[in-house]
């Protein structure tokens, strides 16, 4: 008996695609999931079993193989690849039996979702993802552990980066190149080319590089004797809105808001509070340009519009986080 383990159970189009591949060719005899949180085991999806953590994948036999349904982010993809090979399972591809792939190259454990098109001349390399609806052109190359996310239109000829993430309906004109491990948030479009490890926001998109800004200091003495504890607190308000939307209270000032969790929705809803709760102007491109809590507020503060001293509800907020 030969069993297909799909490896993460937070993806019900990916289970739905292997049982439909399976349908159409008969390649495995079972189908189970496996996920590391131990709340998912005994459930099931479309009637596929989550039977344990991927530590299952010891366990396997000969003609058993895994698909990584991993594709939040790229970063957490190309882990648990790692995590999944260290048990010596093969890998395999899932391809809806209705993509037409003629003329493609593709690479080995690619998922390609149905409605998802692959032009002629097309090559899609190892461990990549393409969603429902995303297009890779003619001639165009989608890197190794890269992800097009669903609508994401990459044009012709245009060469996508290993781990690259495109986001939803985005759009990459013909021609262009997408570095490594860079990132083209949702509906933005790539009018020029994407360095490796970038990220490309808007429409038209800006770039925004991914050296990290100088860390927060003390303003100069000379604004008063109380504006560096006033600034200090007013990191630690930045801080606790960090903690608050990705629901992690430990969360450091130096630590990364999307190695941490978070993703351009999340980035949104943290504009929104730290506007309402702190009255200070921020824009999305500020949190993909300052995507730690200590250089975010360094950028806001001082600044134009930013009052003196924080406001009441900053300083409670950062109480509040302070004893949670």
């Amino acid at each position: 008996m030969t069993t297909l383990y799909l490896c993460a159970a937070g993806n019900p189009e990916g289970v739905r695609l292997a049982l439909t591949v399976n349908d159409a060719d008969q390649r495995w005899d079972r189908i189970v999931l496996l996920d590391d949180d131990p709340a998912k085991h005994g459930c099931e999806i479309m009637g596929v079993p989550v039977v344990g953590p991927f530590a299952a994948l010891a366990d396997h036999k000969a003609g058993d193989e895994a698909v990584n349904l991993v594709a939040r982010s790229t970063t957490g993809r190309d882990k648990a690849r790692a995590k999944i090979e260290s048990y010596g399972i093969p890998l395999t591809s899932l391809v809806a039996p209705s993509v037409d792939i003629r003329g493609a190259n593709l690479g080995r454990a690619v998922t390609i979702y149905a409605g998802g098109v692959i032009s002629a001349l097309s090559t899609v390399r190892d461990h990549s993802v393409v969603f429902t609806q995303a297009v890779l052109g003619h001639g165009a190359t989608l890197g190794a552990g890269a992800v097009l996310a669903p609508g994401a239109v990459v044009n012709a000829r245009v060469r996508v980066g290993d781990r690259a993430y495109i986001g939803s309906n985005a759009s990459v004109l013909p021609d262009l190149e997408v570095g490594k491990d860079a990132t083209v948030s949702a509906c933005s479009a790539v009018l020029f080319d994407v360095p490796a490890g970038c990220t490309a926001l808007g429409v038209p998109a800006e770039v925004m590089g991914v050296s990290a800004p100088p860390a927060f200091s003390a303003p100069a003495q000379s604004h008063g004797n109380g504006q560096s504890a006033d600034a200090t607190a007013f990191q630690a308000a930045v801080k606790a809105v960090f903690a608050e939307i990705l629901d992690d209270p430990s969360i450091g000032s130096d630590e990364n808001f999307f190695n941490a969790g978070g993703n351009s929705m999340l980035a949104l809803k943290m504009k929104n509070m730290l506007s309402d709760r702190l009255r200070v102007s921020v824009s999305i491109v500020d949190i993909f340009r300052f995507p730690r809590a200590d250089q975010l507020a360094s950028h806001l503060f001082p600044g134009a519009g930013i009052p003196s001293r924080p406001t009441r509800a900053a300083l409670r907020l950062s109480r509040r986080h302070a004893h949670s």
